[in-house]
């Protein structure tokens, strides 16, 4: 057994040896450790000079079966197969690291992997090595993997160099793929797997006829560690994902190119013997919510109603059998991702009104976790956001005008404040007054008794100041975000009467300044309504309290409206990151809602110098992950949260920590399963070290505090994520039993024989990447194709993020990816097309780049295209026919590719209702038509290239919207502009010439019309 397999508990290298002594998909649990055996397994490949590692073990067996097999061809026979003699020098060769790849490792895992293989002790010069964009050029590349080792690479980068021959499939001996529940069929991921398993077998049936053809021994060295089947290791925490759609789990192994299914749920027998073994103290803590509190819920509740009745009402024709769609259910994300099932097909034709609705509750959804994480001031400013930025808007959120959402807004204000007046006699007029509530959050309510009960405990263990100081942080309090960590910190620094002071405080800086800018826009001092009154005193007296008189003189140095440029910086690198992700749709309105309340909270503290300095607590800076706030002085306080952590970095966070307490402010699943292997880690250790278990049962204690507020979203999500999970895991076992074997994996490679034996044709002329082949088609017997048969397809490299590469590769096509400027496809020296997805088309129109791209294809091709490629499960229209109407309308998508195609007429259009009709449009259009230069075509568009040096750079110099004001001038024709080009740089100096100059430039008439008209 490796060494590795030692550092991970029983049930994890259990799965461990299942999944490497034959390839499958690994599904764990979320928090069940599956991290932890994909980290095993980078450390198992990159570790060469261990004696257990996999160099090692494959080394021993290959070397020992090549040096029998030079003694037997050799005539020598001295040490048989069996013979334990040291083998000799002359068999010996140098080991060669083994080639791994990694794929689908998101950019914060890529971190939590580097820590934990830092943490078991691998040697630095082995890590995995990054490759992104910025790794240099395919030489440097190719440099790279001809040394070995394990490469984090993304799918685009790697698919472009395997079908450029930077990398072959055979020198790669395995692949780690995770989070394999995202992949598809026509996935990038699934298109380099199902190269490099067909590679592999190429690579493997033309050995073994080298070798029977020949009796001498061949002096090539092949490497020791290379196997001839390759090697797919893919892992997965996501079950329930694995059961979206029909036969989903069975699509995926297909597309993994593997047929083993290995299921370890928390009920498994062997996960449950091992960690219910020793479990860590559990005191789970329930809190009511305010009466208050309970009213807004419910009337968020009978909002989320109220959406879904008018959304079935507007969607007749469409039969809601989902059971997710139910007030029971939304609270998940499963309940969006079930609407927009629902609506999927036919979510271009719906009303821009029945869209709004699917944003509404999806708002509303949100609402109910908004209510239990945010403070009284801070839920009220969100919803008052939501209702400024959706009057704004072209159609108003439906549920803010229901009597449910006056509710809402009303129950929030109280819990800020109320204003009473005062009981007197009819003849007096009544005073009125505002009375301040702030109402406490019961969930930072229980936080301080908690706090002040292990306080009690702390001092009764009696623990002095050294061990206190050596054992770190021995509080773990774990929020969600970053928001409620700053919820947190600011209560346990600054105590409930100041934080809510001053949140309260800033509430009223903002709505003050807006009624101070509204009177000195009405030129009016004394006409005041009494709340705006009442507020307005209330915020100098609360001004006053905080900061005495050193609150005079004190001015807010930026106004709210303001975005400060740190919160502008994260916004566009968010915009960036989720470009071209297709999800639900966007919802603008909550976002900006939050972001407007991060932006008062973040500018007070970053802004606001004076005041900052009477807040007796550090600055909070949003990317911090650890924050240490001292309000007891006897212990430390370590906050974390979860969304910065992340689940592949939890156990990393236990294990550096090493709490003795752990308080869950928010539940989290996956950290409660790790929590449990932590514990059960320290466990072990200690037993191997200690014979006496009992005597160290105490230390070991770790004292875990659930806080669950009851009749609570917090609550029921919790619950319906772990019932989702068992139901899902069951589900995998009961398929399991009857799951079967795929015709991929029967009467072995069939495919790869006729590709070995020259039966049927390659993807390149070297025969090195072969196709996909179907078998059930009478094609399957045909001889090697014609070589008159055009195949070739320039590709640009942005393209593979799509699935029609990796269809246009199944279909037969010779694929050459490259860097174009021009176009995304060229099928020949005269076609060149530009593929625009629905959602890519409608955000090209708004930017304007599909004019640009329009005009670059029609300057340099004979016959440019535009392929608008819709998706095979939506409906094949661009917009519903109610919003045709009967007069045209400029922002109309029929009327845009109207006019870009007056503007363009040599441009054509082509309409495919998918990948598999656009692969039939590239070999109609490539019939008849000489094959791509994919040199001309990547120098198409550059300055420096050979055509516009020869036609003149000046034609691609010139500023496109002046030539076009030039051409409308009158009596200014095509040869007359290019003279004035030639002559002038800009319209100032054309405008500057005299009359002369003019008759001598275009002659006497041409000159005088020009010189009339400017003037």
């Amino acid at each position: 057994m490796p060494k590795i397999q030692a550092k991970l508990p029983a049930y994890l290298a259990e799965a461990f040896e299942d999944l490497y002594a034959e390839d499958g998909l690994l599904v764990l649990g979320r928090g069940m450790g599956l991290f932890q055996v994909f980290a095993a397994f980078c450390y198992f490949y990159a570790d060469y000079k261990c004696e257990n590692g996999h160099v090692a073990l494959v080394a021993a067996e290959e070397k020992e079966k090549e040096c029998d097999r030079v003694r037997k061809y050799d005539g020598i026979n001295q040490v048989s197969m069996g013979s334990t003699k040291p083998i000799s020098k002359s068999c010996t060769s140098t080991v060669v690291r083994p080639l791994v790849f990694i794929l689908g490792l998101r950019e914060s895992e890529c971190v939590s992997l580097m820590n934990q293989l830092q943490a078991w002790g691998v040697d630095p010069v082995i890590l995995p090595t990054l490759l992104t964009s910025d790794s240099g050029l395919a030489q440097d590349r190719a440099a790279m993997y001809r040394r070995g080792g394990v490469f984090v690479v993304t799918s685009r980068i790697l698919i472009v160099d395997l079908l450029n021959q930077v990398v072959q499939g055979s020198e790669i001996e395995c692949f780690l793929v995770y989070h394999a529940e995202t992949i598809t069929q026509l996935s990038t991921e699934a298109f380099i797997l199902r190269i490099y398993k067909n590679q592999h077998g190429h690579r493997q049936i033309v050995k073994k006829d080298d070798i029977e053809r020949t009796t001498e021994l061949s002096h090539k060295k092949y490497s020791t560690v290379t196997s001839a089947a390759g090697a797919i290791k893919t892992f997965s925490s996501q079950p329930s994902d694995l059961l979206d759609g029909f036969a989903k789990v069975d699509k995926v192994l297909k597309s993994l190119q593997v047929r083993r299914l290995y299921l370890y749920p928390r009920f498994h027998a062997t996960v449950a013997d091992e960690l219910d073994l020793y479990q860590p103290q559990v005191e789970e803590l329930h809190v009511n919510l305010t009466p208050l509190m309970k009213e807004m819920q419910h009337a968020i509740a009978s909002a989320v109603q109220t959406c879904i009745r008018e959304l079935k009402k507007a969607t007749t024709l469409i039969q809601w059998s989902d059971p997710e769609v139910s007030i029971k259910n939304c609270l998940t994300k499963n309940f969006d991702n079930a609407i927009y099932n629902q609506l999927e097909q036919e979510w271009h034709k719906l009303k821009f009104s029945t869209r709004q609705l699917v944003t509404d509750l999806r708002t509303l959804r949100k609402l109910f976790q908004f209510l239990v994480e945010y403070d009284c001031v801070s839920f009220y400013k969100l919803i008052r956001n939501l209702r400024t930025s959706s009057s704004n808007s072209r159609s108003p959120s439906m549920w803010l005008l229901t009597p449910a959402a006056d509710l809402l807004f009303r129950k929030a204000k109280e819990r800020i404040y109320v204003i009473q007046r005062s009981n007197v006699s009819s003849e007096t007029v009544s005073t009125p007054s505002l009375i301040p509530i702030l109402e406490e959050n019961p969930k930072l309510k229980l936080l301080r008794k908690i706090l002040t009960e292990i306080q009690a405990d702390w001092k009764d263990k009696n623990l002095n100041e050294s061990k206190r100081i050596i054992g770190g942080s021995q509080i773990l309090v774990m929020v969600k975000d970053v928001k409620s960590l700053d919820v947190v910190k600011s209560y346990l620094v600054q105590g409930k009467d100041r934080m809510m002071s001053l949140r309260w405080l800033n509430y009223l800086e903002k709505i003050n300044e807006r009624t101070r800018a509204v009177i000195k826009d009405a030129g009016i001092s004394t006409v005041l309504g009494d709340e705006s009154r009442l507020l307005m005193e209330e915020e100098s007296r609360l001004r006053n309290q905080l900061f005495g008189n050193r609150s005079r003189g004190m001015k807010r140095k930026r106004p709210f409206s303001i975005v400060p440029s740190w919160l502008k910086q994260r916004r566009k690198v968010n915009e960036e990151m989720n470009r071209g992700k297709l999800a639900i749709p966007h919802n603008s309105s909550i976002d900006e809602a939050i972001f407007e309340t991060e932006i008062e909270y973040n500018g007070e503290k970053n802004d606001d110098e004076n005041l900052e300095d009477y807040v007796d607590s550090e600055s909070c800076d949003n990317e911090d992950l650890l924050f240490t706030a001292q309000p007891m002085r006897e212990f430390r306080v370590a906050l974390h949260t979860y969304s910065d952590v992340e689940e592949a970095g939890y156990n990393l966070l236990l294990d550096s920590v090493k709490p003795m307490y752990v308080v869950l402010f928010d539940l989290d699943a996956a950290f409660v399963r790790s929590l449990e292997i932590h514990t059960n880690s320290l466990y072990h250790d200690t037993k191997s070290s200690t014979s006496n278990v009992k005597s160290c049962d105490l230390s070991l204690s770790c004292k875990v505090y659930f806080m669950v507020i009851k009749n609570a979203a917090e609550e029921r999500s919790f619950l319906k994520s772990l019932e989702r999970e068992q139901n899902a895991f069951e589900r995998l076992i009961q398929h399991k039993k009857s799951m079967p074997v795929s015709a991929t994996f029967l009467g072995g490679t069939s495919q790869e024989i006729l590709q070995a034996r020259g039966n049927y044709d390659g993807t390149y002329s070297s025969g090195m990447l072969p196709l996909s082949v179907d078998t059930r088609s009478h094609q399957f017997q045909r001889q090697r194709r014609s070589d008159k048969e055009r195949r070739l397809i320039v590709v640009d490299v942005r393209e593979f993020r799509s699935a029609l590469p990796s269809i246009l590769h199944q279909q037969e096509m010779k694929l050459a990816p490259e860097t174009l400027i021009v176009g995304d496809f060229v099928l020949s020296p005269v076609h060149c097309v530009e593929r625009k997805s629905i959602g890519d088309l409608f955000g090209s129109f708004t930017s304007g780049r599909l004019y640009t791209q329009a005009e670059s294809m029609s300057k340099h091709y004979k016959c440019p295209c535009l392929l608008i490629e819709f998706d095979p499960g939506k409906s094949f229209s661009l917009q519903s026919v109610n919003e045709l109407g009967g007069s045209i309308k400029q922002d109309s998508i029929s009327s845009r590719l109207s006019l870009l195609l007056i503007h363009f007429p040599k441009l054509r259009i082509l309409w495919s209702r998918g990948p598999f009709e656009t692969v039939k449009i590239f070999k109609s259009l490539k019939t008849n038509f000489d094959e791509p230069d994919i040199h001309r075509a990547i120098e198409m568009g550059k300055e420096d290239s050979f055509e516009a040096a020869v036609e003149g750079s000046a034609e691609n110099e010139i500023n496109e919207a002046a030539r076009d004001m030039l051409l409308r001038f009158p009596g200014i024709n095509s040869n007359s502009a290019r003279k004035i080009i030639d002559r002038c740089d800009s319209i100032a100096e054309l405008v500057a010439m005299t009359r002369e100059d003019l008759k001598s430039l275009l002659g006497p008439k041409i000159g005088q019309r020009l010189f009339t008209f400017r003037f």
